[in-house]
């Protein structure tokens, strides 16, 4: 591709022009849906961008590349264009203008957060992204809310509760600014220890403006009407449940980047007497089975497969054909044992960086859930 699509690069010399057309470009690429395909024209943009020698031009590519990995099956490789968008900045600050330098500084909870979904990347590497995103967040005049936020996750990941307890006070406590998480996913992540703390109708009162409307964004009410799911089963609230999937899933089915959400109305169905349904579910993202890019959501996804294949296996259907990982047939027997053994094994790789045994637990309480209805019609 050797020019930006419809631009001849007849721009009086200064490259606005094409500038100009690399900027439409980036929003167009924006509008596309998650997926591998867009990824790949960032990476073309980011190509043109360069040979234009505007360095905002440059910034403004490599921001729209982050952006696009961070919301598809690719989270994995956004730590490089993250790492170049900071070498620019510590070498020369005035080329970022005001969007491009808030932006910088948001996604800097991606990275912290993108770390911990990947197992390879060391916890005291992590720890010392915390500090760096402290420091950087202090230059900047920013609150310390989000850094408390990112510090909550950390403990919350490897199981220190009186870590967790500490960050999670310290985090509503600090003042909400320009870095703070929208209201919804905050709330989000707020519920879902509520859940973790087995506080099932504390975490449905928290998500309630989310579920009601009041606050929303990209991802939001989508996550929390998932995360909802077993909690409402658990409190025998099945219609709500019922209702929260149908709604729900409408929302996480185009979005190839929600496969965590999507375990849980898995996980749903495998709970309520809709093993069919799962199984549904399953032959419509084949992908989820082996895409590799965001390991942790790769693990609740295995888990409530091997949910629902125990499932059916009681039911006497171990030998029935089933949606497994593409290249060979699989019978719901044969997919139990492989999405086990898949899922602990993911489990202890989280488990030796951490240096606890906390993924590992959760994974085999996850799978071996009962069912918490005989049979909720949909």
């Amino acid at each position: 591709m050797g020019q930006i699509d419809g631009i001849d690069g007849s721009d009086g010399g200064d490259g606005s022009t094409d500038f100009d057309a690399l900027r439409r470009a980036l929003a167009e690429n924006a509008e596309q849906p998650e997926g591998p395909a867009r990824n790949a024209r960032a990476e073309q943009l980011l190509a043109e961008a360069e040979r234009l020698n505007i360095p905002l031009a440059v910034i403004e590519a490599l921001g729209h590349q982050l952006k696009v990995y961070n919301y598809s099956s690719e989270k994995d490789k956004m730590f490089v264009p993250f790492a170049r968008l900071l070498r620019m900045w510590d070498e020369h600050p005035e080329d970022f203008d005001e969007y491009e330098a808030h932006s910088l500084h948001w996604v800097f909870k991606w990275m912290s957060a993108g770390m911990l979904d990947q197992p390879h990347i060391p916890l005291a590497s992590i720890e010392k992204w915390l500090g760096e995103m402290a420091h950087r967040y202090r230059l900047a005049g920013y609150s310390e809310r989000a850094v408390h936020s990112a510090e909550f996750s950390v403990a919350e990941h490897i199981g220190d509760v009186a870590r967790a307890e500490r960050a999670y006070a310290a985090w509503l406590a600090s003042d909400r600014d320009a870095m703070a998480d929208c209201h919804a996913c905050e709330l989000h992540a707020q519920g879902i220890w509520q859940v973790t703390r087995g506080r099932d109708a504390e975490a449905l009162e928290l998500w309630r403006p989310v579920l009601e409307g009041e606050f929303a964004c990209a991802h939001e009410p989508h996550t929390v009407l998932a995360s909802s799911l077993a909690p409402l089963l658990r409190l025998g609230r099945v219609d709500e449940a019922r209702a929260h999937h149908l709604r729900g899933f409408r929302l996480v089915r185009p979005m190839e980047s929600m496969r965590g959400a999507y375990a849980d109305h898995v996980e749903f169905c495998a709970l309520t007497g809709n093993e069919a349904r799962g199984l549904e579910l399953l032959a419509e993202r084949p992908a989820y089975f082996t895409d590799t890019g965001h390991p942790r959501s790769r693990l609740d996804f295995l888990a409530v497969v091997a949910l629902l294949m125990d499932r059916l296996t009681g039911l006497g259907l171990a030998g029935q054909r089933v949606p497994g990982p593409a290249g060979r047939s699989w019978t719901a027997g044969e997919l139990a044992g492989h999405a086990r053994e898949e899922a602990l094994e993911l489990a202890e790789r989280f488990d030796r960086r951490n240096g606890t045994s906390y993924a590992g637990e959760r994974t085999r309480a996850r799978m071996a859930q009962r069912p918490l209805t005989d049979r909720l019609p949909l």
